[in-house]
């Protein structure tokens, strides 16, 4: 699916279509959200959610490296592998 499909989606339809198809990767803290990160048939789609309320305020596409980095610095192969 395309980014531009994608985006005319419902959140509900986007969060469906994530927890069906999507693969987890991982989390990162942006100011007031905790924002997770997904790979969907090779596109990076994060969900965004307010600290303290148990709901999805968007969910979008990204391909920015920048934002990829933030991901990727949390990442400790040998910590979490325990070599």
């Amino acid at each position: 699916m395309n980014q531009k499909t994608f985006n005319k989606l419902s959140l509900n339809a986007k969060r469906a279509l994530l927890q069906n198809e999507g693969i987890f990767l991982a989390t990162r803290q942006y100011r007031a959200h905790i924002v997770h990160l997904y790979d969907l048939n090779g596109s990076y789609i994060e969900v965004w959610n307010r600290i303290g309320y148990n709901c999805i305020e968007w969910i979008e596409f990204t391909n920015n490296k920048e934002t990829i980095g933030t991901y990727l610095k949390k990442i400790n192969i040998e910590e979490d592998l325990n070599i």
